[in-house]
């Protein structure tokens, strides 16, 4: 048909049009994006190791984990008062998701979502003098860029663990993180052969029921820490932490300004 002829006879210089556009726009593109990648990766490489590759192995794998990474964990009302949410992501984490730690009133009583109170004592968590530090917004690792804490106070941190899991034998142990490697010490719950997972996360010590002298503690591993594998705190090089809270204890935190 003379139509398809005509067009036919302008599809190879409009092709070869089209390909030398394109062939011309991606170095183009390259060179102007390449000066803010490069940046990027230093920023990426100044957090030090952890978790993943410190090359550009590991900056690929953070950089493709980026969509799947929340953006709204300091949001308030937190995620999980959100969209109805709330009962689902409270059921997840039972029986302790309600349940503070913390010394002090219940965070219901700070503008929480109710809460049960285990902590006792009359302190509260203190508000966080601001601003916050900031923190690059790579997925991993997950590191403050300012307001670094000093030598002898990541010593005190790391010194306080140690005797926590000294004091708590039969609960706690040190052992290399999982989460950041093995260049970083981590507490875990100490687990026993005799334990065995748990939806729930109950156990006999759980419900303050501890273990008689001489006898280890039978620690379940709650389903929702995953791949933590009963590791509940580290402490990080630049002086700041990655720590295992209760839901209401966790929105404490985030309402002071920590």
């Amino acid at each position: 048909m003379p139509f398809f002829k005509s067009f036919s006879s302008i599809w190879p210089p409009f092709r070869s049009r089209a390909l030398a556009i394109i062939a011309l726009t991606v170095p183009v593109s390259a060179l102007l994006l390449l000066p803010r990648v490069i940046d990027s990766y230093r920023s990426y490489l100044s957090l030090g190791p952890g978790g993943i590759p410190h090359n550009p192995l590991g900056y690929l794998i953070q950089a493709a984990l980026r969509p799947l990474a929340r953006r709204d964990l300091r949001a308030d009302p937190a995620p999980y008062h959100q969209n109805g949410s709330a009962a689902a992501v409270t059921a997840r984490y039972a029986p302790h998701g309600l349940t503070s730690f913390l010394p002090g009133p219940p965070p219901s009583q700070q503008g929480g979502i109710n809460g049960n109170q285990d902590g006792g004592g009359d302190l509260t968590l203190p508000a966080r003098t601001p601003p916050r530090p900031e923190v690059p917004d790579f997925v991993a690792p997950q590191r403050q860029a300012t307001q670094s804490a000093s030598a002898p106070m990541i010593s005190r941190m790391q010194g306080f663990l140690r005797v926590l899991a000294e004091r708590n034998p039969s609960l706690l142990e040190i052992k290399p993180s999982g989460l950041e490697g093995v260049w970083t010490d981590a507490v875990y719950l100490k687990v026993t052969p005799s334990s065995s997972p748990s939806r729930t996360g109950s156990s006999s010590s759980s419900r303050g029921q501890g273990p008689r002298d001489g006898e280890e503690a039978k620690v379940a591993v709650p389903e929702f820490m995953g791949m933590a594998k009963a590791e509940i705190v580290h402490v990080h090089g630049e002086g700041s932490s990655h720590v295992t809270m209760s839901l209401v204890d966790a929105e404490a935190a985030v309402t002071q300004g920590w």
